[in-house]
């Protein structure tokens, strides 16, 4: 019977939006441009998207790893009269180098203008290698080309056609001089050699082989056209609180981090980063900002080499992060009503049933995150691999408490004492191990929770906790006796709330 339920519960088509003709033709344009790059798939993904968001890209690691391949095949993406210029820097550098010689010309009329033709203000594409070797002298017009599309040429300013500038370095900056420009790079990618799991299949790409006739290049899937079109219509694309929420927890984490790596995640780059979830979402065929989107924001905000991976893997989880904590302190307490026979059948009956939506809805936006993922042109298949493998281990836990749910549904179906005697037999079989191992996981324990409703607005759960002991004993008391188990923010953020105590205030 309680089998029964549990399929006639989990039995509901799945509403996942059809995959876009744009974002199929974005998956063309990354297998033509990955063609022949061995382990280079996020990095080809990145460099295209911030192409159409005009954004640029840090690629960060050894000399020998396809950085100047990546970004000279981007030039595809811009057009047939794209121009591409690149320019390895040194201490040493000069502005004539990256902006063209000054006009001898116009120095004989007393004007400073230099002959930009072939240079950084005409390129739609560049890489600047070592650009973290550029001087003051260098500094202060690179950062209005980058993030103005501007070149002040002597007495006149001239927007530049620069749509993305792929940077590269050994190593991430350590001058304060250089913080201006490091964050004006919105994607940070580490840039690895090729696995030894790899080596035979780089063999094959890059030995020589017997010629062949040369093909015509074929235009790209998609081109700048595309990326302006994006762009004016991204602006309709929703993002909703559950995605806010995401962004305030990444802003947590590193101003969470010791004194020694703190990190300051900027308003700036939040912007870009809100701008950036926008262009991917609409490029799916979306209205909406899903949670698999933010995936891409583990290379947006890490500031430090150090800290990287770590933020990434919080990312993963947090993404992955259902309310399955909340629901079972409230079922806990629901579970000791049963026990002490304090709850009738009618009135638990009716409590089940809105424990049954809570669960199957986890389940179901859970289900919805993974679909999404499997076919989001965006991301790598190691990040899609990642990423449904924790949502499936979620919708594990949530399946597992949903079958207790439904046995305890259909022994309340069957007479007033059963619910009590099932329980006796379940807990003298070991069984109902999730109250037990509820504690014990910590996907996001140390994300300190916000109110953003009720007298408390505004104020961290952290702080609550300490200063109102009296509200403190008032929901946890409501909790156990069954109030607060809807889905209005209001209950979510109740139940976090006492979530958060019973997990803070052990031993």
């Amino acid at each position: 019977m309680a089998q029964t339920k549990l399929e006639s519960w989990l039995d509901n088509p799945q509403d996942v939006p059809q995959v876009s003709a744009l974002a199929q033709r974005i998956a063309e344009a990354v297998a033509e441009l990955e063609e022949g790059l061995v382990e280079r798939s996020l990095e080809v993904r990145i460099l295209l998207l911030a192409a159409f968001c005009a954004e640029h890209v840090l690629l960060l690691g050894p000399p020998g790893t396809a950085k100047s391949l990546l970004a000279r095949r981007l030039t595809r993406f811009v057009g047939s009269k794209a121009v591409f210029f690149e320019r390895l820097l040194t201490r040493f550098s000069v502005p004539e180098e990256l902006f063209g010689p000054l006009s001898l010309k116009s120095l004989e009329k007393d004007e400073y203008v230099r002959k930009t033709e072939g240079y950084l203000p005409e390129a739609s594409v560049a890489f600047v290698d070592e650009i973290f070797k550029a001087n003051s002298a260098i500094l202060n017009t690179l950062l209005s080309v980058v993030n103005e599309r501007v070149f002040d040429n002597g007495p006149e300013r001239v927007a530049v056609p620069l749509r993305c500038l792929v940077a590269a370095s050994n190593e991430a900056p350590e001058s304060e001089e250089l913080e201006a420009l490091y964050d004006r790079l919105l994607f940070r990618l580490m840039v690895r050699p090729v696995s030894d799991d790899c080596v035979a299949e780089l063999v094959a790409a890059t030995s020589l082989k017997p010629p062949s006739p040369k093909e015509a290049r074929r235009e790209l899937a998609v081109g700048l056209d595309d990326a302006q079109s994006v762009q004016e219509l991204a602006g309709t694309v929703v993002v909703s609180p559950e995605i806010v929420e995401v962004l305030v927890d990444c802003r947590r984490f590193f101003a969470g981090l010791p004194s020694d790596q703190h990190a300051q995640l900027s308003d700036r780059r939040l912007g870009q980063a809100v701008r950036m979830l926008q262009v991917c979402a609409w490029t799916c065929g979306r209205t909406e900002v899903e949670i698999c989107d933010c995936v891409l924001l583990g290379h947006v905000f890490w500031s430090s080499v150090d800290h990287c991976e770590q933020f990434q893997v919080f990312l993963k989880k947090r993404l992955a992060r259902t309310r399955r904590r909340q629901l079972v302190s409230i079922l806990q307490g629901l579970l000791e009503r049963v026990e002490s026979g304090a709850t009738a059948a009618p009135d638990l009956l009716r409590e089940l049933e809105a424990f049954r939506r809570a669960l199957c809805q986890e389940i179901r936006s859970c289900k919805r995150q993974r679909s999404l993922a499997e076919v989001h042109p965006w991301l790598a298949p190691v990040e899609i691999t990642a990423l449904n493998a924790l949502l499936a281990s979620a919708v594990e836990g949530l399946r597992t408490l949903l079958r207790d749910v439904a046995a305890l549904a259909a022994a309340a179906e069957l007479g007033e004492d059963v619910p009590a005697e099932w329980l006796r037999l379940c807990q003298g079989r070991g069984q109902l191990r999730w109250v037990e191992s509820a504690d014990a996981e910590r996907i996001d324990d140390d994300v300190d929770g916000t109110f953003t409703v009720g007298k408390h607005k505004g104020r961290s759960f952290s702080e609550v906790a300490a200063d109102d002991e009296d509200y403190c004993r008032m929901v946890q008391r409501k909790v156990s006796e069954g109030s607060f188990s809807g889905d209005s923010p209001l209950d979510k953020q109740v139940t976090a709330f006492v979530a958060y105590l019973k997990l803070h205030r052990q031993g």
